[in-house]
């Protein structure tokens, strides 16, 4: 049902008067799911899945709402409300929940700016919100100028999987195709249990190259498992771990997918075994395994040169946010230096318990 059904934002299109609204939608998450797998559009974070994780990790009360123009319904928006410091934040998603992009999912083009504005209406009116923050796959900066909206530049990389495996490979560097074929050939090889055993061993690799460079991982262990243990069910997330010749774990990444779309969530490797270059057979098998499932796309979670060898091109990413003062808007960055901070304190601590640096991470959709 409806909870609340305020009419807001008004604009003006060529044609004339447009109201705009978001109305609230009780969450029930089997009713949701069915909502969300008729989406052409939805992606793993807007899945009832992807919530429970959030609730479990973050305690976040999950938040979808139909968005209604000129009383026509044209689509939802996904997002959650948590409080922080005793602020009331909503988040589409926020930093710090391993989540890439939520936002909306229309079923035309609208203008964003309108749509935007009535984001903000309902989360500082009807959600009673202090601060708010968005990004969605289809929201461009320049859509947003001039709103008020602050604007954080990001860009990923995706490869394209509609082709055949061939045209994949070919798109790939030279070089990394020759790993991926070498790998068996080197003795690695891969196995895909989401065990306790994987995820132990998977922490254990992201939490060393964090230590040795002073810092602490920017989640727990517990997170890990419980986004193996709230997706596997569903079929949700691939867990992988590629093994040397001895049987020793020397890289493991996560990647998570639903629709058109998979993404790495993480992803480490040991490297004072770099010379056997498991990342590149360790990606593959992630990439042939989504194909399979029907993804169409792979969404390597974030910067990084490195991921242009596998044929990946830069796709820009944003992240918006607004409050209702500008006192708040400064303390958020404020807390974001805290936790930096936090994290580079607990690091240290720990650097003096472990040798020289061997690992290396990429944490991939985890921001």
């Amino acid at each position: 049902g409806v909870l609340d059904r305020r009419w807001f934002t008004v604009s003006r299109r060529a044609r004339g008067l447009v109201e705009v609204r978001l109305e609230r939608m009780d969450y029930e998450p089997s009713s949701w799911r069915i909502v969300v797998a008729s989406r052409a559009d939805a992606e793993i974070y807007h899945y009832p899945e992807w919530l429970d994780f959030l609730t479990a990790t973050q305690a976040v009360e999950p938040v979808v709402a139909r968005v209604v123009i000129d009383g026509r319904h044209v689509g939802y928006f996904t997002g959650g409300l948590v409080r922080r410091f005793g602020v009331r934040i909503l988040g589409s998603p926020l930093r710090g929940w391993t989540t890439m992009h939520m936002g909306f999912l229309l079923d035309e083009e609208l203008d964003r700016r309108v749509v935007a504005s009535a984001l903000e209406h309902f989360a500082f009116q009807d959600l009673r919100a202090a601060h708010v923050e968005l990004s969605d796959r289809w929201t461009r900066s320049e859509a947003m100028r001039d709103t008020g909206w602050h604007v954080e530049p990001r860009h990923t990389y995706v490869v394209d999987l509609a082709p055949a495996e061939d045209e994949i490979l070919a798109h790939m560097r030279a070089t990394t195709r020759n790993y991926i074929r070498r790998a068996s050939r080197r003795g690695l090889t891969l196995d895909t249990s989401s065990g306790s055993d994987f995820v132990a061993d998977y922490y254990r690799l992201l939490t060393d190259v964090f230590t040795r460079q002073g810092l602490a991982p920017t989640y727990s262990l517990t997170r890990v498992r419980q986004l193996v243990e709230v997706l596997r069910p569903e079929g949700r997330v691939l867990c992988l771990r590629m093994r040397d010749s001895s049987g020793s774990p020397i890289a493991a990444s996560i990647t998570v997918g639903a629709g058109d779309t998979a993404v790495l969530w993480g992803a480490a490797f040991d490297r004072t075994r770099a010379d056997a270059h498991p990342n590149e057979a360790l990606h593959w098998e992630a990439m042939r395994y989504w194909k399979a499932h029907g993804a169409t796309r792979f969404d390597f979670g974030g910067a990084g040169d490195y991921k242009l060898k596998y044929g990946g091109v830069e796709e820009a990413a944003f992240v918006f946010h607004k409050s209702r003062n500008s006192v708040l808007r400064i303390a958020r960055s404020g807390v974001r230096s805290a936790v930096r901070a936090r994290q580079v304190l607990i690091g240290r601590r720990a650097r003096g318990q472990v040798r020289p640096s061997t690992a290396e991470v990429d944490e991939g959709g985890s921001a």
